[in-house]
């Protein structure tokens, strides 16, 4: 009560004598509080309180942040910008599947034609190596079988009667020992392409697999949408947690 009383008083006098100017309330770097019709040139960055004649507080100014909180604040606005960014590719992700496919069972299309080249890539490649490893047991002598080329077009103008026909260059024949390190040259680069296409066939199944889950959960909510279901919204923007992992490269 008496504090009260004193502080009534305090604010009498400082009306009577500064009349209708600013009055200030403001706590010092020594923690005690403070009532003046001005703020010291060194306290401006303290919070502070302006104040009617009656006492009643007229508006509010914070503390200004320490080079610390700025920083921290310059921080944290990069990482929300970075997650909106996320956010925003994510929903454009989104509008493209929808889009793209109408149903799971166009997808699924879509997929195995998709994964069906890569696995006829890897088949062919590994063909091509069970060819040059032969070649190699059987250094060089080992020839494959030549595809027989399409026949040539017949020409629209028959030859020139008395006209020797332009002779076909054949090319070099190859020797064994050409043909042998020709494969042994091969055999890495052979291994290394079906292991770049096995690593792509993996990577294509665990991104078929996220983006099959998320088309789901889209196709759900847009369902659940146009018939009006109330229940507990689809969560979409957080990461599914049945997400399939890419397999370790090696």
């Amino acid at each position: 009560m008496k504090w009260l009383v004193v502080t009534c008083a305090l604010f009498a006098a400082l009306s009577a004598t500064t009349g209708h100017a600013q009055l200030y309330k403001w706590v010092d770097e020594n923690g005690k509080t403070q009532y003046t019709d001005t703020i010291p040139p060194a306290s401006t960055d303290r919070a502070r309180k302006e104040l009617r004649s009656d006492g009643t507080v007229k508006a509010s100014t914070d503390r200004a942040a320490t080079s610390e909180e700025k920083r921290l604040a310059a921080l944290k606005a990069v990482e929300d910008a970075k997650l909106k960014q996320v956010q925003d590719e994510r929903d454009r992700k989104d509008k493209a599947l929808l889009s793209t496919y109408s149903s799971l069972a166009d997808f699924d299309r879509v997929r195995d034609r998709a994964l069906g080249n890569v696995v006829a890539d890897i088949s062919t490649l590994e063909q091509r190596e069970i060819v040059i490893n032969k070649m190699i047991a059987s250094e060089g002598k080992f020839v494959p079988p030549v595809v027989a080329a399409a026949p040539a077009p017949t020409p629209a103008t028959p030859p020139v009667v008395g006209k020797p026909a332009t002779p076909v260059k054949l090319p070099p024949v190859k020797t064994a020992n050409t043909l042998l390190l020709e494969a042994k040259s091969e055999l890495p680069r052979a291994k290394e392409a079906i292991l770049s296409k096995k690593r792509e066939l993996q990577d294509l199944t665990a991104m078929y697999a996220n983006e099959r889950i998320r088309l789901s959960r889209l196709i759900d909510a847009e369902n659940a949408k146009m018939n009006g279901d109330t229940g507990p919204a689809v969560e979409l923007k957080a990461t599914s947690a049945q997400a399939v992992t890419p397999a370790k490269k090696k």
